[in-house]
C-alpha cells in the first residue's frame, strides 16, 4: 500500500494511532515527487533530507493525540519563508536572505505534526493567474494544454497529483484570486480566510503582502489544515440548516463567462436546491469602484513586492505592473480616488445583511484554466488582456476579505474540472464548509485526474 493519494485525515489517524510511522508516509509521497515527472514543475525544490528527518521527530513524540495533523505531508508555496531556506517569490530576481524562522502558517501547521516536504512554485510575487517561468509551464493533469492557474500553481499541482494531501499558498488582495484560482483550474477544494482589508494609509505593505489559504483534494482535510493554521480542534462537517443561498454568473471584473461554467453554476444550485435550501438568482452589489480598486491592489502590490527583489531579473510584465503601481502608491491615488478593499468589503456586507442571504455561489472560473502558455515571456498588455479574466470571480472576495471556498462539483464538457465558488458574510466558515461538504456528497466529484498511475 501507498500513502500516496490518502487523505491527510486517514494518514493523520494512523500515525496519532500507531498504525503508521510518519516517516513512511513521507517516504512514499516523496517517492511520488520522484516518479511523477510532472512535480519537476511543480516544486521549485524538495526538503527530502530534512522532511524525513522530521517525520522521525513526529514518530518519537510518545502522545501524538494532539497532534490534529500528524506526519501529514504539506506542500509550501515558495513565497512563504521556511527555516533554513530563502523565499524564492516566484522570481529570480529575488534577493531575501535564507530565513530564520517559519512564516507563521508554516510554523502553525507543523506545529500540528504536519511535515513539509516541498516548495510549490509561484508566478512572480504571487502576481499572476498562471504558473510558470524560466520554461518551466506546468500543465493540468486533466488536460496537458491547460495550466494550473496562479499564484500557486505549482503547490496546487503537487496536490491534485498526489505528491501531499495539503498545500499552503497565498491568497487575498493583488494576488489573482489566489489559492482558489489555482485550485479551481486543477479540481481542488480551496479555502480562503476572512480578513479585514486595512487602511492603504497605516497599514498598506502587511495587507498587499498577501494572506494564507488552504487547498486539499477533500473538503475536511481542507478543514483540518485552517483548523491547524488558526490553532483550533478540527470541525467535523454538519448540516448547516436550511440557508438562503444567492446565485450568479455575473461577473463584475471584465471576463466572458462561457456556457459550462454557466451549466456548472446550475448544475450546484439545483444540488443546493435539492438538498433543501432556498435559492435566488441575485447579483452581489460590490460599489462603483471595485474595478478601480482591484486594479489599484494589484498594481500597488506589485510595487511593494518588487521592493524585496534586485534591480534585475523581473520579467517584462512584471516590472511594468510594479511601475504603474509606483504611481499609484506614491500618488496617493489608491484608496481615496480609486477606492479599496474596505468599501468593496462594506457594499458586499450591506448587501448579504440587507437580502438576508446566507452564503452566494459563483462559478471558480469564467472558463476553462488558462492555456499552458509561457505567459511569463509575454507582455503586460497580453497578460491583462488573455490571463486576467482567469481571476474575475475569485478576485473580488480576496479584495474584500470575505470567507471564500472553491469547490468541485463534477467535469465540464471539455475535460477540465467543474467548481463553484462560495462566499459568505464575515462569520460564516462554518457555514461554507458544512455546504461545500454537502455538494461534494451529492455530486462525488472525481479526486484525481482519470489518467493518473498509482503505484
Amino acid at each position: 500500500m501507498s500513502w500516496s493519494g490518502t487523505t491527510a485525515h486517514q494518514i493523520a489517524k494512523a500515525v496519532r494511532r500507531g498504525d503508521a510511522d510518519a516517516a513512511v508516509v513521507v517516504d512514499h509521497h516523496l517517492r511520488r515527487i520522484e516518479v511523477y515527472r510532472e512535480s519537476a514543475d511543480a516544486l521549485t525544490s524538495v526538503r527530502k533530507v530534512e522532511s524525513l528527518a522530521e517525520a522521525a521527530a513526529v514518530d518519537q513524540i510518545d502522545d501524538r493525540s494532539a497532534l490534529p495533523a500528524a506526519g501529514v505531508p504539506v506542500a509550501v508555496c515558495e513565497q512563504l519563508p521556511v527555516t533554513g531556506h530563502a523565499p524564492r517569490l516566484g522570481s529570480n530576481a529575488t534577493v531575501l536572505p535564507i530565513a530564520e524562522t517559519d512564516h507563521q502558517a508554516v510554523q502553525r501547521i507543523r506545529g500540528a505534526g504536519a511535515v513539509v516536504t516541498g516548495f510549490g512554485r509561484s508566478s512572480e510575487l504571487g502576481l499572476w493567474p498562471a504558473t510558470d517561468d524560466d520554461g518551466n509551464v506546468p500543465a493540468s493533469p486533466w488536460r496537458p494544454d491547460r495550466g494550473v492557474g496562479g499564484p500557486s500553481g505549482g503547490t496546487a499541482l503537487a496536490v491534485a497529483v498526489g505528491a501531499a494531501p495539503i498545500g499552503i499558498g497565498l491568497d487575498g488582495p493583488g494576488s489573482a484570486g489566489g489559492v482558489r484560482t489555482a485550485a479551481a483550474a486543477c479540481g481542488l477544494v480551496a479555502y480562503s480566510p476572512e480578513h479585514v482589508p486595512a487602511d492603504i494609509n497605516t497599514d498598506p505593505d502587511h495587507w498587499l503582502g498577501g494572506h494564507v489559504g488552504v487547498m486539499a483534494t477533500t473538503v475536511d482535510d481542507a478543514a483540518l489544515a485552517y483548523a491547524a493554521l488558526t490553532h483550533r480542534a478540527p470541525r467535523a462537517t454538519g448540516d448547516p440548516g436550511r440557508l438562503r443561498i444567492a446565485a450568479t454568473n455575473g461577473v463584475a471584473l471584465p471576463a466572458r463567462v462561457d456556457e459550462e461554467a454557466t451549466k456548472s453554476l446550475l448544475r450546484a444550485v439545483r444540488c443546493l436546491t435539492d438538498l433543501g435550501h432556498d435559492t435566488f438568482r441575485s447579483r452581489p452589489r460590490f460599489g462603483p469602484r471595485l474595478a478601480g480598486a482591484s486594479s489599484g491592489a494589484w498594481s500597488c502590490a506589485a510595487y511593494l513586492r518588487s521592493l524585496k527583489c534586485g534591480p534585475d531579473g523581473l520579467q517584462r510584465r512584471t516590472r511594468r505592473m510594479a511601475a504603474l503601481g509606483e504611481k499609484t502608491y506614491l500618488r496617493g491615488l489608491f484608496g481615496g480616488v480609486l477606492g479599496d478593499g474596505g468599501r468593496v468589503r462594506r457594499h458586499l456586507e450591506d448587501w448579504f445583511d440587507q437580502s438576508d442571504y446566507d452564503l452566494l455561489v459563483t462559478p471558480g472560473l469564467p472558463g476553462p484554466s488558462p492555456a499552458a502558455e509561457r505567459w511569463s515571456d509575454q507582455t503586460l498588455r497580453s497578460n491583462v488582456v488573455h490571463l486576467a479574466s482567469a481571476a474575475a470571480f475569485t478576485a473580488p472576495f480576496g479584495l474584500a476579505g470575505l470567507p471564500s471556498l472553491v469547490v468541485p462539483v463534477g467535469m465540464r464538457g471539455d475535460g477540465v474540472p467543474a467548481t463553484v465558488q462560495l462566499v459568505g458574510p464575515p462569520g460564516s466558515t462554518g457555514r461554507l464548509f458544512d455546504v461545500a461538504a454537502q455538494l461534494v456528497a451529492k455530486l462525488r466529484p472525481r479526486r484525481y485526474a482519470p489518467g493518473l498511475i498509482w503505484d
